[in-house]
């Protein structure tokens, strides 16, 4: 799926870049925010999806997450920036949903901080194309 590849890909620019990354100020803007949903529309991920049909299902699809997997979705990301880990995310397609996480990080003591990463994989069913959603 491109346009899953897309999103992913711009979250993992926001959450774990290279360059820039400052944890507080992403945490900040996820004041408010109750589901996954909201943060991309917070984040304004689904921007880097082309085509408007794409987006739609994107959309659409975003709202089938079990609250399960929602809450612990936003669990981890809340808990790695108030950390200051940057978080990698990773989509790969399969039966049900799923969520797979692994954590390589290390408390600093004498620095007073967390150094590493978070990785968040979500398998989830493979999301119509945007073809094959327009003709249902």
């Amino acid at each position: 799926m491109p346009y899953v590849v897309a999103f992913i890909e711009q979250a993992n620019q926001i959450f774990g870049p290279a360059e820039g990354f400052d944890a507080e100020a992403l945490l900040r803007m996820l004041e408010g925010v109750d589901s996954v949903r909201d943060a991309v529309e917070r984040f304004e991920l689904l921007d880097a999806i082309e085509g408007d049909q794409n987006r739609r299902v994107a959309a659409q699809f975003l709202q089938l997450l079990p609250p399960s997997l929602d809450a612990a979705v936003l669990a981890v990301v809340r808990s790695s920036l108030a950390r200051g880990l940057p978080i990698q995310f990773t989509w790969k397609p399969g039966y049900a949903f799923e969520l797979g996480l692994w954590e390589s990080s290390l408390y600093e003591e004498d620095k007073e901080r967390w150094v590493g990463l978070v990785n968040v994989l979500i398998v989830s069913p493979d999301p119509p194309e945007g073809g094959a959603a327009a003709a249902s």
